[in-house]
């Protein structure tokens, strides 16, 4: 009688490897995550913003501003719901509004003569809105300078738009629209420094801000381009001392400057917004920075080379 073979003797695969699936599932979804991470921390705020407006137009939603929705014209005829949404005001506040509109586009160029009425147009529809403590028209050598507290545009430390900015940036357009003179908007800070992504310094902060009222208005309004100037000044030029909370608050703000030749040779009672005494004062707002080390440097070099 033959044989049985012997059974066959099973190798020993080992434990169960079914756990790498798992642990390589893990690793992938953590590399996604700081793939993810990583591209957040280097977001082009330009085209951020680009994206934002193109997924807001495609969805139906017009507002762009960010998620603070206080308002600080509560005693005014009210706020804009959304970006490039005016408020709206009453019927008398209209016909007050448009007569005194009509009288600048009638103009068309803003002088050194008609200066004083453009401002106090433009003075009375911030009024109408409850905006006076926030916004601030005068003249200065430069021309009708309107001055925005920074609480009234942006969040705090931020060039994103508070709710209220659409609306008193859009009174201010309709007068701009109507005019051919050049437009100057000057972003300014205190001392206090800021270090963020977005803006390390306060010259990216202040530029950035004053950007944004460019990008607002170009975007809105037919205002060409060619007429509009964005510059970021930080802390360099202060309106008050910035020892105090008060005095720091006053120097954040936004500068649109209407520029106007001959405003002092009008002999029109103007501000004196360098310190340096009307006659002294550059016309140029950039002659006005600070010269820097190698300026100075440059500077004396001259000096001794003209001494020798």
């Amino acid at each position: 009688m033959p044989r049985k073979p012997p059974p066959a003797i099973e190798e020993d695969e080992g434990p169960s490897k079914e756990w790498m699936e798992s642990y390589a599932d893990a690793m992938t979804l953590l590399l996604a995550f700081f793939i993810m991470m990583f591209a957040f921390a280097l977001v082009d705020e330009t085209k951020f913003f680009d994206f934002k407006v193109g997924m807001v137009t495609a969805l139906g939603v017009s507002d762009l501003t960010s998620d603070n929705t206080e308002s600080l014209l509560g005693q005014g005829i009210g706020l804009a719901p959304s970006v490039g949404q005016a408020a709206v005001p009453t019927e008398d506040i209209m016909d007050n509004h448009d007569a005194a509109l009509a009288e600048v586009i009638e103009a068309g160029t803003v002088t050194s003569e008609n200066a004083e009425e453009v401002r106090d147009t433009i003075e009375e529809q911030f009024d109408e809105l409850g905006a006076e403590d926030y916004v601030e028209v005068a003249l200065d050598e430069r021309g009708v300078v309107i001055r925005f507290d920074d609480r009234i545009l942006f969040d705090s430390g931020s060039a994103d738009f508070g709710v209220d900015a659409p609306v008193v940036l859009d009174v201010v357009a309709e007068v701009v629209q109507t005019i051919d003179n050049a437009i100057e908007i000057e972003g300014h800070t205190d001392d206090v420094p800021i270090s963020t992504v977005r803006y390390p310094t306060n010259w990216e902060l202040s530029g950035a801000r004053a950007s944004s009222v460019v990008r607002y208005l170009f975007d809105n309004h037919p205002i060409p381009p060619s007429r509009m100037a964005a510059v970021g000044l930080a802390d360099s030029r202060p309106r008050e001392n910035n020892s105090t909370e008060d005095g720091r608050q006053a120097n954040r703000r936004v500068e649109l400057v209407i520029r106007v030749e001959g405003m002092v040779d009008a002999g029109l009672g103007i501000e004196d917004p360098t310190g340096l005494g009307i006659d002294d004062a550059p016309n140029d707002p950039i002659a006005l920075a600070p010269a820097t080390n190698q300026q100075q440097n440059t500077q004396s070099r001259e000096e001794e080379n003209g001494d020798g």
